[in-house]
């Protein structure tokens, strides 16, 4: 049973189906499988760029997104005995954990990905595992990285209501395909500016199945993002971080743009646009970057919230919004000074990873 058939089965659902087809494509695109849009892009390279992995040069490195998209979205459904119709949420809300490990020892850094997106009655899972090899190269450097990529969608009939009672293909049981697929990642980055460039999910309509019949297979999409660090002359204190990120698959094209002020490095907040479809204020703050503590300086908080600026924003009962949290926790682990040898000979062990 293919997904599309449903889509098309009878006059009297499609209304319906094209209203939730237009919030599949606006956003995490799950029908044409393309990756989600992050408005806090910055603090997401590793989820557009392989080789940024281990770019905060920190041994361990933990980052959580939640987003909710397109809040108090509704599509209507299956109307009752009295001529009342009933309305199902369709928001798009996504959870996304990354984790890093960086070590001079292995010359980079190893990286584990894993999302949960759900829209509508779609439910994604995908993981991404990879190594980015870093090289020293002028003043900043090179993540040369690659990742192996799996991807599990399935659609919950329970959900689907159909007009006519027995609607074979509204009966069957949830479906699900499991994909794995390539992408691959240029990540160029100093103190001051970083630049990258990539493609994900390289393999596209040639994606390796797993398991399921009549896969929807990715979309291959290239990625080019970048940003400046600049402290104002007159006052140190004060950073604007300006930053951008382009993403097409050379049959539509898009792009956010952010610029933050950051006060002493520990308070931040600004304003994002993302074409055609949201404005955002985007706000955070590094509480402990100042402290000695090691375990604590590189905590990192941030909230955006974006308003539709497209039309699902406008029709009855459409989007009132977009939100997003994400933390992130990175750290150095330090061994204890060693001293050892012999007569005023000694070697000093420290931060060996």
């Amino acid at each position: 049973m293919m997904f599309k058939t449903i889509l098309t089965k009878n006059y009297e659902m499609k209304k319906s189906f094209i209203f939730l087809a237009c919030i599949l494509l606006a956003g995490p695109s799950l029908l044409a499988q393309k990756d989600g849009q992050i408005t806090l892009f910055p603090w997401a390279s590793l989820n557009y760029n392989p080789g940024a992995a281990g770019e905060q040069n920190n041994t361990l490195c933990f980052t959580v997104f939640f987003r909710q998209q397109y809040l108090g979205i509704k599509e209507p459904a299956q109307s009752s005995s009295d001529g009342k119709t009933s309305y199902n949420d369709v928001s798009i809300r996504d959870m996304n954990v990354n984790i890093e490990f960086y070590s001079r020892k292995i010359r980079g850094a190893f990286a584990l990905s894993i999302k949960n997106d759900k829209a509508a009655y779609f439910n994604n899972i995908d993981l991404k595992l990879g190594y980015a090899y870093k090289l020293n190269l002028g003043p900043g450097k090179l993540g040369i990285g690659l990742q192996l990529g799996m991807i599990n969608q399935s659609l919950d009939f329970t959900k689907l209501k159909p007009n006519e009672e027995g609607d074979p293909l509204l009966l069957g049981k949830d479906e699900s395909y499991l994909n794995m697929d390539f992408h691959f990642g240029l990540h160029y980055k100093t103190e001051r500016w970083y630049a990258g460039v990539s493609a994900l999910q390289l393999l596209g309509n040639k994606a390796i199945g797993i398991s399921g019949e009549d896969n929807v297979k990715p979309v291959r999409t290239f990625y080019a993002m970048g940003g400046y660090i600049w402290t104002l002359p007159w006052n140190p204190s004060w950073n604007i971080e300006p930053s951008a990120i382009i993403r097409t698959d050379f049959g539509t094209m898009n792009f956010d743009l952010m610029a933050i002020a950051r006060y002493n490095g520990i308070l931040w907040g600004g304003v994002s646009y993302r074409l055609q479809d949201a404005v955002s204020i985007v706000l955070g703050a590094q509480p402990f970057y100042n402290s000695n503590n090691n375990y604590l300086k590189g905590l990192e908080m941030g909230l955006a919230y974006s308003f539709t600026t497209n039309k699902l924003g406008y029709i009855t009962r459409g989007s009132s919004g977009d939100i997003e949290f994400v933390i992130r926790y990175c750290f150095d682990i330090y061994r204890q000074e060693v001293f050892s040898g012999y007569g005023s000979s000694r070697s000093i062990y420290k931060n060996q990873y």
